[in-house]
């Protein structure tokens, strides 16, 4: 009951004490996000529970929207901007509506909103509060999600403070879904027709249910026993809690996928140091090894940022030259850009624009390259797929294929299929998709929901 009165407390400050009594009329909110896929899922959470208080969701563009409410992101200089933009785009177009700013913007740059006539601020402690109180109270905000690998938040906060992330500021609150709630969810996502599920967090390797001490190794065994038909993709997981329990776990599931998505940053030792990145880079290494000799057919994807301040040349192609002995699958590469508030904001010296772009450029190369000799890997291969949309799928060691015959799969099907061409490049730092062909009989039933499309 307390944790009911506390989001009723935050639905009265910021929609007014007659949504409480439900109001006589129902009122439309536009929910506008912005940066990481947690705040797109969040977004998705905050729109359902507000149902509950007559308050329904609008898109921009309708007639009539009394409230705006933009979930924002501040990992970036740029992403204040961005919100900055969206702001005058809703006064203008919609002079009259009330706005109301929440996401990690919220709660870094209060200051920065206070000149808006009218603005009301729901910083991250008071989202947060909302949506864990939701994971027992509004079950069904979990299901608000049209796609076809739905999310499944599981954790909020992170304790690691590397020097160049705002995101411990941003986001304070620290929690993790019970676990028999993770279980509840996984299974009903089953029941509902999900071939897959993604769980994610904002450090998902911390994950500790509260009563149990139960953490994720002993959540993703759990999760083994269920009957659900549902499979498990890990989002991003640090380094430093992949150990060799955590492989052996990966290498016997029958339900977790065979991709981890594991951030590097960078394979200098020196900037990992200055970084406040808690491993080295052999310490990276022998984990990359582990999986490759340990988990069929595992796929490793990576976090690179370029130009750290103090990146020197030699730096910079120490990660080149380890870059290129990693079992690894692709990069994601990032130019790094100050943040006011964060350690690495006042490091020396900076690396001018140009330079860090070139850098950029170069990781992206690497890898484009990796990527095509990982596909051809599997070049006559057979492996497990599921369907998207517009004849395209996903494998289940995340290889993005396009489906030969265009058979217009429904959404959600899962089939074991033949990779047939391995794609090529397509743009300067980009490749196709592979061609997969379906085996024939190959196919599991599919998700039976109205779902948008998803690449």
């Amino acid at each position: 009951m307390e944790n009911i009165n506390i989001t009723k407390d935050i639905i009265a400050e910021m929609f007014g004490e007659e949504r409480l009594r439900g109001g006589k009329e129902a009122v439309k909110c536009a929910v506008v996000s912005s940066g990481c896929k947690l705040n797109q899922f969040e977004s998705g959470q905050l729109s359902e529970i507000f149902k509950r208080y007559n308050i329904y969701t609008a898109e921009f563009g309708e007639p009539d929207i009394d409230f705006f409410l933009i979930n924002t992101c501040t990992v970036t200089d740029k992403a204040d901007i961005e919100t900055e933009r969206t702001l005058r785009k809703i006064k203008k177009r919609y002079p009259e509506s009330r706005l109301i700013i929440t996401g990690c913007s919220a709660q870094i740059n209060k200051d920065g909103f206070s000149g808006i006539t009218g603005l009301k601020l729901m910083d991250n402690i008071k989202k947060a509060e909302i949506i864990k109180n939701s994971a027992d109270e509004f079950p069904n905000s979990v299901f608000n999600q049209k796609r076809t690998r739905p999310y499944l938040k599981i954790q909020e906060g992170c304790g690691l403070e590397c020097s160049y992330c705002i995101i411990p500021k941003a986001r304070p609150v620290k929690w993790s879904l019970g676990i028999n709630n993770v279980l509840r969810y996984i299974d009903e996502f089953g029941k509902r027709g999900y071939r897959e599920i993604i769980l994610t967090g904002v450090n998902i390797g911390s994950y500790k249910d509260k009563k149990s001490g139960a953490g994720l190794k002993e959540l993703l065994i759990a999760a083994e026993e269920l009957k659900s038909g549902a499979k498990i993709r890990i989002s991003s997981i640090d380094p430093i809690y992949i150990d060799d329990e955590m492989i052996k776990i990966f290498a016997g599931s029958k339900k977790i996928r065979n991709h981890f998505h594991i951030p590097l940053q960078s394979a200098s030792d020196g900037i990992l140091k200055l970084m406040k990145r808690n491993y080295s880079f052999n310490d990276y290494l022998k984990i990359t090894e582990k999986i490759c000799e340990s988990v069929p057919d595992a796929a490793i994807g990576t976090d690179i940022i370029s130009g750290f301040p103090g990146e020197t040349e030699e730096d910079f192609y120490e990660t080149v030259k380890n870059l290129e002995k990693l079992p690894i699958y692709y990069i994601h590469a990032f130019s790094y850009s100050d943040r006011a508030g964060t350690v690495s904001y006042s490091l020396k010296p900076k690396i001018n624009e140009l330079e860090i772009k070139k850098r950029t450029g170069i990781i992206r190369e690497i890898s484009l390259q990796k990527k095509l000799k990982f596909h051809n890997k599997f070049l006559g291969k057979t492996l497990e797929f599921l369907s998207l949309t517009d004849n395209k799928a996903i494998s289940s060691n995340y290889i993005k294929a396009k489906i030969s015959g265009n058979p217009n799969l429904p959404q959600g099907t899962e089939f074991r299929g033949k990779i047939i061409d391995i794609g090529r490049r397509v743009r300067k730092d980009e490749v196709s998709e592979v061609t997969v062909e379906i085996c024939d009989g190959d196919r599991i039933e599919f998700c039976p929901h109205n779902i948008k499309n998803e690449l």
